[in-house]
């Protein structure tokens, strides 16, 4: 499965799916500050918000996710640092990229919240007695048959 976005960041890199997101720490920052854990993988339906801090002159930037049962740091762009649901991004060159990435996740997650409609189709009272009047002409409903269901229809 091919990514939709990938972003290079402090420590990790993000990539992001139609169904999910992945941060993979890298290099020795993301060694020291989230060990060995390898790639977290974050499905879209387990995504609860989105948390999203532009890069600065002086600090990093970080989207963190939210999921239920996770216990995202509360502390800002240092906390962010070691936390296995943040991906943390410098540069404000790269503020942008980072702000379509929340708002692709966002809108699959709402995606996936919403449930679909499937649309019915509308048939009129004239499709439905002629209807009726061919199953009446082949033989299915005798005359009486007919009759009742065309008054219900009618009334």
């Amino acid at each position: 499965m091919n990514s939709v976005y990938t972003m290079k960041g402090v420590q990790d890199s993000l990539e992001v799916f139609e169904d999910k997101v992945t941060i993979t720490p890298k290099g020795i920052l993301g060694f020291m500050n989230k060990g060995l854990k390898g790639t977290k993988t974050i499905p879209f339906s387990s995504i609860m918000a989105i948390q999203f801090k532009e890069a600065g002159a002086l600090f990093s930037g970080y989207l963190q996710f939210t999921i239920p049962g996770g216990n995202e740091s509360r502390g800002g762009v240092f906390s962010a640092a070691s936390d296995e649901n943040s991906f943390m991004f410098a540069n404000k060159s790269n503020n942008e990229l980072a702000a379509t990435i929340k708002e692709h996740i966002e809108q699959k997650v709402r995606e996936l919240r919403v449930p679909s409609v499937v649309a019915q189709p509308v048939t009129s009272l004239a499709d439905e007695l002629q209807k009726l009047s061919g199953l009446r002409d082949s033989g299915i409903l005798s005359e009486q048959e007919f009759q009742a269901a065309k008054l219900r229809l009618i009334s």
